[in-house]
């Protein structure tokens, strides 16, 4: 279709609107009687009642059609004359000055503009309620159209959050997060505030994913996002969440949502040595034996220094588990205790070989399988030259990691240049008929075939 062609497409539009509905309308009108002719919403006569059942129709005729600018007559008309008469003259309204905002050149048109879209949402809570939703739109809409007004908006959302409770937009609550730590930030609010709006938050959130519905992964990804933001905010220190959690626990101490909370909250923040770790820890193991009750009780007993004992429940941790990704990070976790505290290389790289399984893209698992070999270079080999191979084992695991997962990039890095440096020389590699390129199989407990590789 030509530009020609639409344009005169648009005009036979308005031509059929300008002239069928004010007669549709009156027809509306006379075909409802007690909808229209004797409500009051719709005017204080019949002839004011019949002209705000034509500009609905007119307005809602332009706006099928997208013609924004055609529609305003009739909208001022009936967002001043009949402002009770139907919702959708706020719906409309608000894409109206949306659109008008965003349109704006001059600041003084667009701040009249964003006053207008404001009022639009105050006057809709006022004659059709739902205010917990409509200030989660307004607080949206003021942020996005107005950054300078972070405190204004903070104040809506969070009126909205507490009025509209589970029934939150997930949108609203991540916005209201993200301005909670923005205000944070800047010295505006405590830590205490933003710690109960991550509180009140992820508790709407949990309910929402229980729930299930169309809008479970829009709460799933809103709650991810509102756990990163607060782990990074700098708010959640342990001295802050021992003062509110402890409390909480004493009135509740079997809460099972709440032990999750408590107990994640404080691995995060690594508070695992505090009494409230313990105490919650044991409550939640004893009430749910569950895979993270067991991870829980690990990170306990390893900061108390039983490491025996931590071993024992990261052992039934992992065999819980069902979530491949948790799964490799207790394997990991363990196997990092079985090569630093056991000195058993073997098991520390079977468990690394399973995180790896368990979650192909992690680089750490690579990293340690390098590091167990790098250590090994002391105990194997018959003599020196043997002993520098084993740096080439290590330099591929290190090498892997980089090439699975880019945020070990620069540890994976700075642990290659350190031990290319004792690779050996050529002329040693000369010595015992090796050339550069070609493939070696390292012994010991290794057993890896590999390339060799002469420094420079």
């Amino acid at each position: 279709m030509t530009l020609n062609q639409s344009n005169t497409n648009i005009m036979k539009k308005l031509i059929f609107i300008l002239l069928i509905v004010p007669v549709l309308g009156f027809s509306s009108l006379l075909a409802q009687p007690v909808n229209i002719q004797n409500n009051p919403k719709y005017g204080a006569d019949s002839l004011s009642r019949m002209d705000c059942a034509n500009n609905l129709s007119t307005m809602s005729e332009f706006m099928k059609i997208n013609l924004l600018s055609f529609a305003m007559s009739s909208w001022q008309k009936v967002f001043t004359e009949c402002p009770e008469s139907s919702k959708n003259i706020y719906i409309y309204g608000v894409k109206i000055y949306r659109d008008r905002v965003v349109k704006a050149t001059d600041p003084e048109a667009k701040a009249s503009a964003l006053d207008t879209l404001m009022l639009i949402y105050d006057k809709r809570a006022e004659y059709f309620g739902q205010e917990g939703l409509v200030l989660g739109r307004k607080g949206l809409d003021l942020f996005k159209y107005d950054r300078s007004k972070i405190q204004e908006s903070y104040n809506i959302l969070k009126k909205s959050v507490e009025i509209a409770q589970v029934s939150a937009e997930p949108a609203v609550i991540l916005t209201f997060m993200n301005l909670s730590n923005a205000l944070l930030n800047a010295g505006a609010i405590e830590s205490r505030e933003l710690i109960d709006n991550y509180l009140v938050t992820t508790d709407i959130l949990t309910k929402r994913i229980q729930a299930g519905g169309k809008y479970k992964p829009q709460a799933e990804q809103a709650m991810g996002s509102i756990e990163a933001i607060f782990a990074n905010s700098g708010a959640a220190d342990c001295d802050a969440l021992l003062e509110i959690f402890t409390p909480k626990f004493e009135k509740t101490p079997e809460d099972i949502e709440l032990l999750k909370k408590i107990t994640s909250l404080l691995i995060e923040q690594d508070c695992e040595d505090s009494e409230l770790f313990a105490k919650t820890s044991e409550n939640l193991y004893q009430i749910e034996p569950s895979s993270q009750a067991a991870y829980n009780l690990s990170k306990l007993f390893y900061k108390k220094g039983d490491i025996d004992k931590a071993v024992e429940y990261y052992e039934e941790a992992i065999s819980r588990e069902e979530d491949l990704l948790l799964k490799a990070k207790y394997q990991y976790e363990l196997g990092l205790i079985s090569f630093s505290k056991y000195d058993d290389y073997n098991k520390s790289r079977t468990l690394a070989k399973s995180a790896i399984s368990n979650n192909p893209e992690w680089g750490e698992p690579y990293i340690l399988i390098g590091n167990l070999y790098a250590s090994s270079s002391s105990r194997c080999g018959e003599n020196d030259f043997e002993k520098t191979t084993i740096f080439w084992a290590a330099v591929d695991k290190y090498i892997k990691a980089k090439s699975v997962d880019p945020e070990v990039s620069a540890e994976a890095t700075e642990l290659i240049n350190k031990y290319v440096k004792y690779f050996p020389n050529a002329e040693d590699a000369f010595f015992y008929g090796l050339e550069n390129g070609k493939p070696y199989s390292v012994g010991c407990w290794i057993n890896e075939n590999t390339t060799v590789r002469t420094r420079q």
